[in-house]
Parts: C-alpha cells; sequence; structure tokens
C-alpha cells in the first residue's frame, strides 16, 4: 500500500530556496485548497513578476515535490491613526515587505508555518539592516462563495501575531481580503539581545 506524499516529513528544518522563474515542472502535483494558488505556481504569471522583479518567490520542497511556496514584494502599511505614537513617531504609512502569495500543499505539515518562520527572519537579518522595515504586511484570503463556511486565511495569520488593520470591518469584505500587519520590532529586538556579547 503506498504512503501518503510528504508522509512523516518534518518540514520545520527544511531549507528554503529561491524560486527560478526558468526552472520548469515546480508544481507539478502540488495541492492546495484553492485552485488559483496552484495554477499560479505553475504558470506564467509567478514567471512575469520574478522577470520583472515585483516580486520574489521561495520554495520549500524535497524529493517527493513541492510542499509550499511564498512571494514578497515592498509594501506600505496605511493606517487610520498614527500607531508608534509612544516612541514619538507620529506617521500613519510605515514601510513594509508584502506577503504576496503563501501556499501550502495540505499533505505536507508545517510547510507554510517554516516559510513563515523563515520569512520573518529573512526580512530581520537581511532587509531590515539596508532598509527601513517595521512592519510585514498581508491582505489575507476572505472568499465567502460558502457564506455557511466562508474561507478566511486571516487565522492562520493571526495565530502568528499579525493583527488586523481594521478590526471593526464588515464582514465580508468588500474586495475579499482582510489586510493584516505584523509588527517586527519585538522579534528586532529578541535578535539583537542574543547577539549582544555576554
Amino acid at each position: 500500500m503506498p504512503y501518503p506524499k510528504f508522509s512523516g516529513i518534518d518540514f520545520s528544518e527544511y531549507d528554503v530556496i529561491e524560486f527560478n522563474p526558468d526552472q520548469t515542472n515546480v508544481g507539478a502535483g502540488f495541492r492546495c485548497g484553492r485552485g488559483e494558488f496552484v495554477s499560479y505556481i505553475k504558470g506564467e504569471k509567478i514567471r512575469n513578476e520574478l522577470k520583472s522583479f515585483t516580486s520574489k518567490c521561495w520554495l520549500v520542497s524535497c524529493e517527493e515535490g513541492l510542499a509550499a511556496y511564498i512571494t514578497l514584494l515592498a509594501d506600505k502599511l496605511t493606517m487610520g491613526t498614527p500607531i508608534l505614537i509612544n516612541e514619538d513617531v507620529r506617521y500613519t504609512t510605515f514601510p513594509a515587505v508584502k506577503i504576496g502569495w503563501l501556499a501550502a500543499d495540505p499533505r505536507a505539515k508545517g510547510s507554510g508555518r517554516r516559510l513563515m518562520d523563515w520569512a520573518m527572519k529573512y526580512v530581520i537579518s537581511e532587509l531590515v539592516p539596508r532598509l527601513g522595515i517595521r512592519f510585514m504586511t498581508v491582505d489575507a484570503l476572505f472568499d465567502a462563495d460558502l457564506p455557511e463556511k466562508p474561507y478566511d486565511a486571516s487565522g492562520f495569520y493571526a495565530k502568528l501575531g499579525f493583527r488586523y488593520t481594521n478590526p471593526d470591518e464588515r464582514l465580508p469584505p468588500a474586495d475579499g481580503f482582510r489586510t493584516m500587519y505584523f509588527d517586527l520590532m519585538p522579534l528586532i529586538l529578541q535578535i539583537d539581545k542574543i547577539k549582544e556579547p555576554n
């Protein structure tokens, strides 16, 4: 009897590799609850975005195939009020890195979380020292096509510490997305503390 794809694989320490747009068959056998996430990684749209430098994509995969992927791109977080007033920063718009697409094969347990952990560390270690970046953002898909059980990706991000830009937003959202943000500062301070000599 064949065993299920990705059975027994712990993705928590798997390498995350940058996607080369010239690669073929990257999404062969990839499954996801949303068809657009499958067609995106298999199609030309992702390759065009990478070649035009409008986003970057990274993968978690193994011998059994693609487990998950994530795209990151430049963004800004716009809030209705200054959220860093206690730091004497009175802006309502802040530089950010956006999670464009995040998809994981449901059989590859932990692969989506692996990419999120990696993305946060990557942004903090590689981008924050070079650019002004305080936040990560995501437009979490909210699809109310089935009102009795809407598809709401925001719960995944909320478990990771993301907050809603508009917690009082009426559901379903008009554009099909719930915008969320993650303040990188606590992680930045934690990493800086680890780096400090004793």
